[in-house]
């Protein structure tokens, strides 16, 4: 039994994709205005086809956002982006995921101090900053591969468009929510709230667990 136990958990953990939280972020020296908005900018990468970026919303984004608003009662006002490099030009695959990411953050802190100097938004230490891609960093949903990464908690985060659940996850993490508090539920079938790592066998349930639910309202609220 032991003996054909191993590989068959050896081939789960195979399947498993990899997400990733990293815990500095960027160096934000301006402080929060409380009246300011949630504000999540979602940059669309220059390999996003058009198709998919018409469904994103919809089956990536607005799942996220409905149960982020029911934990915490705070509205997100999503902008969304394209065609700005360097922005969504931004070599975000590698090997070296730290050192890729920490490229990102200082994109991301530069592209909040745009849209502010621009006159367009005002900066807030609540906002995010999310670029959407088309693949992976390294590997695949398949075999096994790295499919976001975000600050654990912070401002920027990257996420793929090849599994549903990895924009919500990545967001979690940004909102203080981990790995350890995700669960595996069941209604009919077996679904993964959002900061369980996924398994291709099993459906999303879009939805956090009570323990990230709990972490991520007193994250937000302590930010007021």
């Amino acid at each position: 039994m032991h003996s054909l136990l191993k590989p068959i958990l050896t081939f789960i953990a195979a399947l498993m994709i990899n997400m990733n939280a990293h815990a500095v972020d960027s160096p934000d020296k301006l402080n929060d205005d409380p009246a300011n908005p949630i504000r999540l900018f979602a940059i669309f990468h220059d390999d996003v086809p058009a198709a998919k970026r018409s469904a994103t919303y919809a089956d990536h984004i607005r799942p996220f956002t409905v149960e982020f608003e029911n934990i915490t009662g705070r509205k997100i006002h999503l902008i969304f982006d394209r065609n700005r490099p360097p922005y969504t030009s931004f070599n975000y695959k590698s090997e070296d995921q730290s050192d890729m990411f920490q490229g990102w953050q200082k994109l991301a802190w530069e592209y909040r101090k745009l849209r502010h100097e621009s006159n367009e938004f005002p900066i807030s230490s609540n906002d995010r900053v999310l670029l959407i891609t088309n693949d992976f960093i390294n590997g695949g949903p398949i075999f096994g591969g790295v499919g976001g990464i975000a600050n654990q908690p912070g401002s920027a985060a990257i996420a793929s468009l090849d599994f549903k659940q990895a924009i919500g996850h990545e967001l979690g993490h940004s909102f203080n929510a981990i790995h350890e508090e995700g669960e595996v539920l069941y209604n009919g079938w077996w679904c993964e709230t959002f900061m369980f790592e996924p398994l291709p066998l099993r459906s999303n349930c879009f939805v956090f667990s009570e323990g990230n639910r709990k972490r991520i309202k007193a994250y937000v609220d302590s930010r007021y």
